[in-house]
């Protein structure tokens, strides 16, 4: 990497870190760009040569976060499926008490907005996707539908949880609720296969 090119990593890193700090103290709505610009030490205008908005920084700062929980998820081969998807989601409600819900929910509406065309849900997908085909070796979760499909529907419905909890005030308890949902799915999803997919 070339000292350009370490700088500018060096301030879009910086933009995030004040910005993520920024939003989890006072809100998507109440935090300004000018706020993140200065907090990270650079003018307005240059926030802007490094994310198009508000809503693109807060949702840059999912897929490093994805990305590590993937590798560890993938070092744990002795996880149920179950376990896996509890880490992933108790991992993905640490996040929401880290920023603001408003970031949460941003997120969910850019998920069903842009679909697999946004980086994060790309991530969250493969991540899933990944952990049902490891489910489905080891018979943990039926093997007629492929682990893409299975990977669909426990994704939608954590979104519909994280949609539920954010219009319902963001209460505590989110996990509790997420996981009871997904193992009603599990449960269902163990193999018994009846009738059409």
């Amino acid at each position: 990497m070339s000292l350009r090119q370490a700088q500018r990593e060096a301030v879009r890193q910086a933009l995030l870190r004040e910005g993520m700090r920024l939003l989890a103290a006072q809100g998507f709505a109440a935090t300004t760009v000018d706020q993140i610009a200065s907090a990270a030490g650079v003018a307005k205008g240059t926030f802007y040569n490094y994310f198009a908005s508000k809503e693109d920084l807060a949702l840059a700062a999912l897929p490093p976060r994805l990305e590590a929980l993937h590798r560890e998820l993938a070092g744990a081969g002795d996880l149920t499926l179950r376990d896996a998807l509890h880490r992933l989601f108790t991992r993905l409600v640490e996040w929401t008490q880290q920023i603001h819900p408003d970031v949460i929910w941003l997120w969910c509406i850019e998920n069903l907005r842009r679909g697999a065309g946004e980086r994060a849900s790309q991530l969250l997908h493969r991540l899933v996707t990944d952990l049902c085909a490891r489910g489905q070796a080891r018979r943990e979760i039926r093997a007629d539908r492929p682990p893409e499909e299975l990977a669909l529907d426990i994704e939608g419905i954590a979104l519909a949880r994280l949609a539920a909890w954010y219009h319902s005030g963001a209460p505590p308890g989110l996990l509790p609720r997420l996981m009871a949902s997904v193992d009603t799915y599990l449960t269902g999803a163990q193999g018994k296969e009846t009738g059409s997919p």
